[in-house]
């Protein structure tokens, strides 16, 4: 009797294994495609976070390069390049997120209505130095595997950014900047188009009208004494029985040029070195360092390049190294140089560089085009940071090299002539003034912008 129980018992359990191994199976793989799922939406959230980033980004270039960083409400063109900002920012993020790298699960993201949202805060000197645009992007419709179960076949992901455009110019406590790329010219502070400076060395603020669609344009020149056999700098004389003078505006009849002297470029004082290192070199033949450092853009920073400092940051070079405007082969530093950067087979218009046509400015962007052709570009190699030093009396000292950077000029080099100048148009002011706060500088820009474009988080 106690046998033929426990056999029964045994009978009723057989096939209990089977139901436990059906129902484990069925476990795991729910949790293989619950982790299906997991892991699914986090690399949609992970994309989609990346495409709010760029296209946050674009639309702070875009404010940027649209010229509203740099003019004060007193410029007669502020009111027009605010709503251009707002336009130009619009277009870039609308591109950047139909870009093929900026898809979400291999289909684009829709901005959320409202977006983008801009803050065009001026600052207590009505400038809008530090303009913000904001995103928020979302990508319905990602396919789900576990959630069927409860009756959800799709899912959604959203996020948001926020970046500026920082122009430390018109702000009375301003965090510097330093950028990348500058080109070794150390302007003089005169806008020779008006009776200003580009900037106020007082108080940091861009003058008004450094901006125009019509008269943007004018020459930079040397300020070295032609004819010396050596390599050596020589400023200028005012007249005969004058004193050497600081680079200025010369006021040659009818054309305005500004003065520049030649900044300290070296494979070896420097570090690091701001000179590139010859494999980034374009094809056009190794030169003098200051030859160099025109002709390929070079990441590392002048010596304490920043601006918004109120002692030395900066050399020219009144050593031996390079006089722009010396005989023989010397005399071509320059023109070899630039022509190698904007891809100019020679000097004068036309010779296979970019153009730039301002005329739709301030109501449209400034359109540059390649050579020979109607297609509109968003940058080019033309495009330069130039710094802007001071040269009140007391401040430019020579023979002393030690010169103060007040800011920086975004221009586009338009041609060479056959004597060494360089023909550039304005399409950006920084400026900064003499009370900078206790932040660490922001290094910014790129080779072409000295405004920094960054991402501000949290957004």
């Amino acid at each position: 009797m106690g046998k033929s129980l426990i056999s029964d018992a045994h009978r009723r359990q057989r096939g209990q294994t089977m139901i436990l191994v059906a129902v484990s199976l069925v476990s795991l793989l729910a949790m293989a495609a619950l982790a299906i799922d997991v892991v699914s939406l986090y690399v949609a959230s992970t994309e989609i976070q990346r495409a709010a980033d760029a296209a946050a980004l674009a639309g702070a270039k875009a404010m940027a390069d649209s010229g509203l960083t740099s003019l004060p409400q007193s410029d007669p063109n502020f009111g027009q390049v605010q709503i251009l900002a707002q336009s130009m920012a619009q277009s870039a993020i609308k591109a950047a997120l139909a870009a093929p790298n900026n898809q979400v699960a291999g289909s684009g993201v829709a901005l959320l209505p409202g977006f983008p949202s801009f803050n065009f805060t001026a600052n207590a000197n009505q400038a809008i130095n530090d303009p913000r645009v904001t995103v928020t992007v979302q990508r319905t419709g990602l396919p789900t595997f576990f959630a069927h179960i409860w009756g959800t076949k799709a899912a959604s992901v959203t996020a948001s950014a926020t970046a500026e455009a920082y122009n430390p110019a018109n702000m009375t406590n301003f965090t510097p900047i330093s950028p990348k790329g500058v080109k070794p010219w150390l302007v003089a502070n005169v806008d020779p188009r008006t009776t200003n400076s580009f900037v106020d060395p007082t108080s940091g603020n861009v003058e008004a009208g450094a901006i125009t669609n019509s008269q943007s344009d004018f020459w930079l020149t040397a300020d070295c004494q032609a004819g010396f056999h050596n390599h050596t700098c020589i400023l200028q004389v005012a007249s005969p029985t004058a004193n050497v003078t600081a680079p200025n505006n010369p006021g040659n009849a009818g054309t305005p040029n500004v003065q520049y002297v030649p900044a300290m470029v070296s494979t070896t004082a420097l570090t690091p070195s701001n000179v590139c290192h010859p494999s980034a070199l374009p094809n056009c033949g190794l030169g003098s360092d200051y030859q160099n450092s025109i002709q390929c853009a070079d990441m590392n920073p002048y010596q304490s390049p920043q601006c918004g400092l109120s002692t030395t940051n900066a050399e020219w070079d009144n050593i031996d190294r390079i006089n722009p405007n010396g005989p023989f082969s010397t005399r071509q530093d320059t023109t070899e140089g630039v022509e190698c950067l904007i891809h100019a087979t020679g000097t004068g218009l036309g010779e296979g560089q970019d153009t730039i046509n301002p005329t739709n400015w301030p109501n449209g962007p400034m359109q540059i085009s390649p050579p020979n052709s109607a297609t509109v570009v968003s940058t080019s190699s033309s495009i330069v940071t130039i710094p802007i030093i001071d040269v009140r009396p007391g401040k430019f000292n020579n023979p002393s090299p030690n010169v103060t950077i007040l800011g920086f000029l975004q221009a586009f080099i338009e041609q060479m002539d056959p004597n060494d100048n360089i023909q550039i148009k304005i399409m950006n002011v920084v400026g900064c003034g003499p009370t900078p706060d206790a932040a660490p500088t922001v290094l910014g820009g790129n080779t072409s912008s000295p405004i920094p474009v960054r991402l501000i988080t949290p957004p």
